[in-house]
Parts: C-alpha cells; sequence; structure tokens
C-alpha cells in the first residue's frame, strides 16, 4: 500500500490558448499528468495507491462569477465554480481519471481553506462524477468535517488551516443560514481578503499572492511601487475594520480571534511545524505528520521524539523573498507514505520533488 499526499495545487478556471488570465496560478498540468501516470502504471500497476489530496487542489475563491469574486458562496455559485475548474483543465481531469480507473487506485479529498466549496454535497457529487464517472465513483473520498486524517503506524495527514488565526475554517458552523434566503459558506477572514483585496489587485500584479513573506514584499513595494501598494494597503485596513465591526456578527468572528490575527500578521509569522511539534508532544503514538497551506516544502526529523515533519509545498510559482531561498522557484513536491512491509509495521515517510519519467524523483533531505 502506498500513499501520495500533493497539496495546495491551487487549480482555477485555466488560461485559453492565446490568451491570459491573472487569477490561475496552476500551469502545470502535463507535469500532473504525468506524475499520476507514473504511479498507477508500471510497477505500480497492481499496487494499491491511494491520492491524498490535502486541501487547496481546486481554487475556486479565484474563479470569478459575471466579472465579479463573490463571498456569499451558495449551492449554485459552488457548482458553477467548481465546474469552471473541472472544465478549464482537462488533462489534469483526464488524468485523475485514468488514475481511478486503474486497479487498486482511489482518491481521498481532504478540504483546505480555498476549496471550502467541496462542503457542499452536490459539488462533492459533481467532482465524483466528473472524475469517476461512470464506474468509479466509490474510489473518491472526500473529508469534510474532520480534522485530520489518520493512517496506520501515527501518520496524520491535516492541511494546516486550522492552525492560523486568519485562515482557520469553524467546522462546527461551515455554513451560515441568519438572515440568507439559502445558506452560504462561512469563508474564514483570509478567504474574505483574497476575495476582496488581492484578487482585485492580482488584476494588476498578477504575482502578488504567490510572494512571501508577504509583509516584506508590502513594505518593499510601498517603496518601489508606491502608486499602486499605497492604494492596496488602505483598501486591506478598510477591509479589515470593516469586517471586524460591521460583518463580525454575522460571520460569528469574536473579538479574541480579531487579536490573534492581528499578532499573527504584524508580530509572528505562523509555523506549522511549531504545531506539529505540539501533536508530537500530545500523542506520543504519532510518527509523522504531514501538512501542506504554507507553501514551504519542508522536512524534519526529531530523534528525541523518534517523529517526523512533513510540509508537501505547492505546485504553483513561489517568489521567495527570503535570502536563504531567493528567487523565483517551481517545485513538484509530495509526501510518500510506504506499506511495503504491511499497515502492523512503522512505514516510510519522506518528502519527494517530482522531475518527470526522465528522472521520476529526488528525495529532499533538509
Amino acid at each position: 500500500m502506498l500513499k501520495l499526499v500533493i497539496s495546495d495545487i491551487h487549480i482555477g478556471a485555466g488560461t485559453p490558448a492565446g490568451e491570459f488570465n491573472p487569477y490561475e496560478d496552476f500551469h502545470y498540468d502535463s507535469v500532473m499528468a504525468d506524475f499520476l501516470n507514473h504511479f498507477s502504471t508500471g510497477e505500480y500497476q497492481e499496487r494499491e495507491v491511494e491520492l491524498v489530496i490535502n486541501g487547496d487542489f481546486l481554487d475556486p475563491l479565484k474563479v470569478p462569477i459575471n466579472g465579479a469574486f463573490p463571498d456569499r458562496i451558495t449551492n449554485q455559485i459552488a457548482l458553477l465554480k467548481t465546474g469552471a475548474c473541472l472544465n478549464g483543465h482537462p488533462v489534469v481531469v483526464g488524468a485523475l481519471r485514468r488514475f481511478v480507473s486503474r486497479p487498486k487506485k482511489s482518491i481521498t479529498y481532504i478540504m483546505g481553506n480555498h476549496d471550502l466549496d467541496i462542503a457542499y454535497p452536490s459539488v462533492q457529487q459533481l467532482f465524483r462524477s466528473v472524475i469517476g464517472a461512470p464506474n468509479f465513483q466509490e474510489r473518491i473520498r472526500f473529508r469534510i468535517f474532520e480534522p485530520n486524517y489518520d493512517l496506520p503506524g501515527g501518520v496524520r495527514i491535516c492541511h494546516g488551516q486550522q492552525f492560523e488565526a486568519l485562515n482557520q475554517v469553524d467546522l462546527q458552523h461551515l455554513f451560515l443560514t441568519r438572515g440568507h434566503a439559502e445558506p452560504i459558506l462561512n469563508l474564514p477572514w483570509g478567504s474574505i481578503f483574497l476575495v476582496r483585496v488581492l484578487l482585485p489587485a492580482k488584476a494588476e500584479r498578477p504575482y502578488i499572492n504567490l510572494v512571501y513573506p508577504f509583509g516584506r514584499y508590502l513594505a518593499l513595494a510601498l517603496l518601489t511601487d508606491t502608486s499602486f501598494a499605497v492604494p492596496a494597503t488602505a483598501r486591506a485596513f478598510y477591509h479589515f475594520f470593516k469586517t471586524r465591526f460591521v460583518e463580525a456578527r454575522k460571520r460569528a468572528v469574536s473579538f479574541r480571534q480579531t487579536l490573534e490575527i492581528l499578532r499573527e500578521e504584524a508580530v509572528v509569522t505562523p509555523d506549522l511545524e511549531v504545531s506539529a511539534i505540539d501533536m508530537f508532544d500530545k500523542d506520543p503514538t504519532l510518527t509523522a505528520v504531514i501538512m501542506g497551506h504554507s507553501h514551504g516544502a519542508k522536512i524534519r526529523r526529531y530523534k528525541k521524539r523518534g517523529a517526523i515533519y512533513i510540509n508537501t509545498g505547492t505546485w504553483t510559482k513561489l517568489i521567495s523573498l527570503d535570502l536563504p531561498d531567493l528567487g523565483v522557484h517551481t517545485r513538484f513536491t509530495y509526501a510518500c507514505v510506504d506499506y511495503s512491509e504491511g499497515t502492523d509495521v512503522r512505514p516510510t515517510v519522506g518528502l519527494f520533488r517530482w522531475f518527470g519519467e526522465q528522472h521520476p524523483y529526488m528525495e529532499l533531505r533538509y
């Protein structure tokens, strides 16, 4: 049994030939198809392989409806946006269909903070009917309300947004009904910020959501791109205070959460590795924690705990302003959980980078 874990692919509505879509961040459809084909044919043809999509595979937030980006996501809007993502990437859809149709292959989709739309059962059925149609829909599973996906041998998979106040999803109140004609998604603050502030800015600066650390970029932009950065910053502050003091009651946002968001964004850069260490301390049976969300691929081994932390990174472009990793990068990283010796034996867990059939993978040590 083999578990492949990918996250943060951020598939949008696609880019038509000869056009430029500033809201589309995934441009590597053939690479994904090559990856899925490799792990479902040849030596893997008869092996049991589960593709674990650890959140933000689709990115409906970046799909406009009638030229606008709604933050009141109804069932119908979620269907339209998800359908646009699937229609915009036929190569990936075809590769997923071939993967799931092959012997002993399955898909588990864990909800992230960019693809909350899959919380609607009708959207899950749309995904199943497109990817698993007509005979393999039962091989596609969704995990919506469970914060963790625990595997044999003490391996835990979670997207990671629950450890960040800005993007934390209220799983107890995933849908808002009060004051609405029909239920809408209870989007976290980070998603509303993306829709109202970053996406309008992305039309002018398509790279704006790909730069990290974002605070460092903003400080530099205020000096070097003043005519753009000053109005964008003003919109960000306006958005923050409006959502806190005008809309907080509607979205059940506490004042404590507001302070936590301010602390994270102004003082501390959230580090998911800290949250992973906390998991190991609370549950000594855990041997590995695999996350995504932060887009930075990472592997850490803790000899004292006998445990390993992996972040699977992203398959989109990254623009780093950190000196140790300065530059523009695209790394197709994934985690592999290998139960070749059986589920009663601790599995082999590693972080890998996909290079294609010429050089299938290279393990990243640190």
